[in-house]
């Protein structure tokens, strides 16, 4: 599963890698098979790959003990295999690329079936510098964008006077930049909703945004950067409000803080809450400016196997899977304010509404639709493969649609 350029390499790794190895050569002895993607045979299609793909990441949390690393679900997620017909023996990988390989009898598919364009996109999904943590800090911002008529590169330009390079996944400076620029996908899709609301002109009132399914790894989009691109969007915005409301958040005190944009003082205040949405409504006054989620996975179709692996792992712990349903119930509820949400497929995104529009019916409730499943101008430049074989979308990224709906009692329509 893993391969190295040369032996010195390999010893070098071989405390980080040693984890997983020892499972997966235990998995091969007990099943005696030559490669664990051999699981169940030789791999037939993509859904069978993916399959085997899921069972192997559930073996490995079982055993580890521990959720996969970055590094390692990517191993086991983008495995080295022909792209025609998956065999795992005598591959070639594409020089351009090194995201997609081929067997012998496969490597004449190259020139018709490995397109430039999907050559460049899949350099960014293999490139080994998306193992590094490594955004660059800015501190100076300069012009707002027209945000319904741009999109995350040329905002980010004329926020930063930064400009995106072509060669973002060979050289480190580029990728930095080229990462960053896509961190500001969260801020700038949150932007993107609040153009839905109108606004009274009043410095004095905050703007509270409800940032619900918040994760750890959600609150990368709020650093201070973010904020900053924020006011720089939002003048009249001087006071904001982050409510996080999440159950796999910990407690955490209330961050404050104050700075300077423009010239104008503004001040932000983090709020934390390790319960989920059902659970704050019943305890809290609910009052948002917004609601905001990303990429939520209502009906849970991408966390199956994940979700299993929790219960399996934990269900002498009182470990209860995030049951969605209750909190769209008490969302939307929340009549005359925006929810926007992101998904990360065309498919996900009809999902997701498909489970907003069923608690609404069931409710009485009734859904008014701002965008009708579009394409995010504000996606994630970083792409990477979709976990769903059934999906015909290959290549998908973070937030990469967006919709903003309004809940209103029926007898308003």
């Amino acid at each position: 599963m893993q391969r190295y350029c040369s032996v010195a390499h390999l010893v070098a790794d071989r405390p980080e890698h040693k984890p997983l190895c020892q499972v997966l050569r235990s998995l091969q002895k007990f099943r005696q098979i030559d490669h664990p993607l051999l699981l169940h045979g030789r791999i037939s299609d993509r859904a069978m790959l993916q399959f085997v793909m899921s069972q192997l990441k559930l073996i490995l949390w079982i055993k580890l003990a521990r959720p996969l690393t970055p590094r390692e679900s990517q191993l086991i997620g983008n495995p080295v295999v022909c792209d025609v017909c998956f065999s795992t023996e005598a591959l070639e990988a594409c020089n351009g690329c090194a995201g997609v390989a081929y067997c012998t009898e496969h490597l004449h598919a190259v020139k018709d079936y490995h397109l430039p364009k999907d050559c460049r996109t899949l350099a960014l999904i293999s490139t080994p510098l998306r193992q590094l943590d490594c955004l660059k800090n800015i501190t100076k911002f300069y012009q707002s964008s027209s945000l319904t008529e741009t999109h995350i590169v040329d905002a980010f330009f004329k926020a930063t006077s930064l400009s995106i390079s072509g060669n973002s996944f060979t050289n480190l400076e580029e990728y930095q930049l080229f990462a960053t620029c896509s961190s500001f996908s969260g801020i700038a899709s949150l932007c993107l909703a609040l153009t839905h609301i109108s606004w009274v002109s009043n410095p004095d009132k905050a703007v509270i945004v409800y940032v619900v399914g918040a994760t750890k790894e959600h609150l990368r989009y709020f650093d201070l950067m973010h904020l900053k691109f924020l006011f720089l969007q939002y003048p009249n915005i001087r006071h904001l409000e982050l409510v996080f409301i999440g159950k796999s958040l910990k407690q955490n005190e209330d961050i404050k803080g104050g700075f300077s944009v423009k010239n104008h003082s503004r001040t932000v205040i983090k709020r934390f809450y390790p319960l989920t949405f059902a659970q704050y409504s019943s305890c809290y006054n609910v009052d948002p400016t917004l609601i905001f989620m990303l990429q939520p996975d209502f009906i849970g179709t991408g966390k199956i196997t994940q979700d299993l692996v929790r219960v399996l792992q934990v269900q002498n712990e009182g470990y209860e899977v995030s049951d969605w349903q209750h909190c769209l119930s008490s969302m939307v509820r929340s009549f005359g304010v925006p929810i926007c949400y992101t998904s990360i497929s065309k498919v996900q995104a009809m999902s997701d509404y498909t489970a907003i529009n069923m608690v609404a019916k069931q409710n009485y409730i009734a859904v008014k639709r701002a965008y009708n499943i579009t394409y995010n101008p504000y996606r994630e430049l970083l792409p990477f493969h979709n976990p769903s074989p059934e999906d015909c979308e290959r290549i998908v990224y973070a937030n990469n649609y967006l919709e903003v709906v309004f809940t209103s009692s029926k007898n308003h329509y």
